[in-house]
């Protein structure tokens, strides 16, 4: 199955208005009715990682129609045909490329990294374990809710239900940014102990349990503690906190932009 990454599965949560915005900040998009399926959300969910193969992830997601030049997913594609030719030198050539440009969304960030450690080069020691985003997954009584926060400002929600909010105009509200930035923040305690993976858990936490997965680009690093156990003093409170605080701040935008629309 195939998603745009442009706009994954869903109408984007949360979009600029035309002409530049209106005083009162970014309108939000009401996600659809319809639930996705099974797959598709899964999918979806999957991408929050930033994890896949490049050849995974040009099979999950295509470009827009008429990509613009230097267009990540061209350049992924480039690479991925270069190291089928054993062509390593290029095949990291168009990787380079893609982290060399302004304003490179943070996935695609990482997503670049994963090729690069692919072809067996490692990052840079004193951005190695930089946070570059954090994946929150609380499982209770609804299902698993599921919340990411990304270096670029961006953010999304993929409620247990299929429910979802995307964050994607970084910069444009004040009180999201600093929310984002607090709870990267918070999970850098958790980067000295927790052990490192090359990929994201797939299987649901268990019933009760909070997950946290810190993203950087030397991989994922996974911390998984039972709900009722976490004390105050824990460092992953502190990222439990700050997790529930920006989406309390995503949902509340998202009311404020629907009563503007009726």
């Amino acid at each position: 199955m195939r998603i745009l990454i442009t706009i994954a599965f869903f109408v984007v949560g949360f979009v600029a208005c035309k002409g530049g915005g209106s005083a009162g900040g970014p309108q939000a998009t009401p996600t659809p009715q319809v639930s996705p399926g099974a797959e598709a959300l899964a999918d979806l969910k999957a991408l929050l990682f930033a994890d896949q193969s490049l050849e995974e992830l040009l099979d999950m997601v295509e470009p827009t129609q008429t990509p613009p030049p230097n267009d990540p997913l061209t350049l992924f594609a480039s690479s991925v045909s270069s190291s089928r030719n054993n062509n390593a030198e290029d095949a990291r050539k168009y990787l380079q490329q893609v982290l060399s440009q302004r304003d490179t969304e943070t996935r695609v960030q990482l997503w670049a990294w994963k090729g690069l450690r692919t072809l067996g080069d490692r990052p840079p020691e004193d951005v190695a374990d930089v946070v570059q985003g954090v994946v929150c997954e609380l499982h209770n009584e609804a299902g698993v809710g599921t919340l990411a926060a990304y270096a670029d400002g961006r953010a999304r929600w993929i409620g247990a239900q299929g429910a979802a909010i995307v964050w994607e105009v970084p910069g444009r509200d004040a009180g999201i940014e600093a929310r984002i930035r607090k709870l990267l923040k918070a999970a850098e305690p958790l980067v000295r102990s927790a052990p490192l993976s090359d990929t994201h858990q797939k299987e649901e936490p268990k019933l009760d349990h909070f997950r946290v997965s810190i993203l950087t680009y030397n991989g994922i690093r996974t911390v998984e503690v039972f709900g009722p156990e976490i004390e105050q003093s824990q460092p992953i409170a502190q990222v439990l906190t700050s997790s529930v605080d920006l989406l309390d701040a995503l949902s509340k935008k998202s009311e404020e932009t629907k009563k503007e629309q009726k």
